[in-house]
């Protein structure tokens, strides 16, 4: 179904429709934990208020606690959609906060092994960034990824978040992990099967259209919202004010931009749906196995292979992980381990064309391999 069932669903006067064959519980929200909260502590009357650490951002995750109430409201309201839920099911769920949300609030809430054969704990993500992300095409979005095995699963919607599933035994790389050449070429596999593996529905083509990479209407878009802010009082705090006064100059980069668009991107650059934020805490390594699996796709959409490539590069440096932001670039991965990660990433494209006639591109298909790999190492330097 397209994003538009949603805004359907909206103005319709039913507690619930079933959009992308999934449950939409547009005026059912998770709302804030009361000054002197709802219940005492998020797991009721397990008293274990522990976290559980998701990523590396501990310097700037989500704070905000939701009530525990609400929270498991909208999970049972979710999941049991279709059928009574057991009477005393609330008393024996537990609420954990999961650290390492730069935008959404999230949270884990296990406890369902007695009554679900398939999982045991589901995350509920209280959506943040309102206005920068589309919500109803997001969601489409993340529904599709799920079904072709690249997302987690997707149970459903409510007005404010949704429900997703949790990835048992998989823990959240950080910034050092990306220095280990196993990773490295796990990574790469796992980035060349998002961008070549899924085929982008024919109901998402209007907001993922492969000839129109989303870089460029993501970057526009924040420079009209930047030229719109009031100099004097748009910004968090007058040092802010000042520093933009004394550092901006939004014309001049508002060209910088236009130059690199029109000059320096390379005209038959690749593209496909890529992830577009595949920091450390985005990125997950089952503890047994080592797969590597990719959470929030939030800014997932069609872009430039080279930027997914080169963005992901850059997240070697970190930053988010620290209170200071500041990156570390002697971490930043050397020619020798770029053409490592890319000749891996190669690999796997050629194995994917060798294997099956599904794949989404036939843009990486030559037999010199090294040629492709110099095409890929020019994109992402541009």
């Amino acid at each position: 179904m397209p994003p538009k069932d949603f805004a359907l669903a909206r103005a319709s006067t039913n507690e619930m429709t079933i959009v992308d064959n999934k449950p939409y519980l547009p005026k059912l929200f998770v709302t804030l934990e009361s000054s002197n909260g709802d219940s005492g502590s998020l797991n009721g009357n397990n008293n274990d208020s522990s976290n559980i650490v998701d990523g590396s951002k501990t310097g700037t995750n989500i704070s905000t606690h939701h009530s525990r109430t609400s929270i498991l409201s909208a999970v049972i309201a979710i999941l049991f959609h279709d059928t009574a839920p057991p009477n005393d099911l609330e008393d024996s769920l537990k609420v954990k906060t999961v650290s390492g949300g730069n935008t959404n609030a999230l949270y884990c809430i296990t406890g369902f092994n007695r009554i679900k054969t398939d999982y045991d704990s589901v995350l509920l993500r209280v959506f943040g960034a309102e206005g920068m992300i589309d919500r109803d095409v997001e969601t489409c979005t993340f529904a599709k990824l799920s079904e072709a095995g690249i997302a987690p699963s997707y149970h459903g919607r409510f007005g404010n978040g949704r429900v997703e599933g949790w990835l048992e035994n998989f823990v959240p790389l950080v910034v050092m992990d990306f220095q280990i050449k196993s990773n490295m070429e796990a990574i790469s596999r796992q980035m060349a099967r998002l961008h070549h593996g899924f085929r982008i529905p024919e109901e998402l083509t209007e907001w993922h259209d492969r000839s129109n990479p989303g870089l460029w209407n993501q970057i526009f878009s924040w420079m009209e919202q930047a030229k719109k802010i009031d100099p004097l009082n748009g910004y968090k705090s007058k040092g802010d004010s000042e520093r933009a006064k004394r550092l901006l100059d939004i014309s001049l980069i508002e060209k910088e931009l236009m130059w690199v668009k029109d000059s320096v991107v390379p005209p038959n650059s690749q593209v496909a749906f890529c992830h577009n934020d595949l920091l450390p805490a985005n990125i997950m390594k089952h503890s047994e196995t080592g797969e590597i699996r990719f959470i929030d796709f939030e800014y997932g959409g069609v872009n430039y292979v080279g930027f997914d490539l080169a963005n992901h590069f850059n997240e070697f440096a970190g930053g988010t992980e620290k209170k200071s932001g500041e990156p570390d670039y002697s971490l930043f991965p050397d020619e020798s381990e770029q053409r490592l990660f890319i000749r891996a990433y190669v690999g796997e494209c050629l194995s994917m064309i060798s294997n099956t006639a599904t794949t989404t591109t036939t843009a990486i298909n030559n037999e010199d391999e090294e040629e492709e790999i110099q095409i890929l190492l020019k994109e992402v330097h541009a």
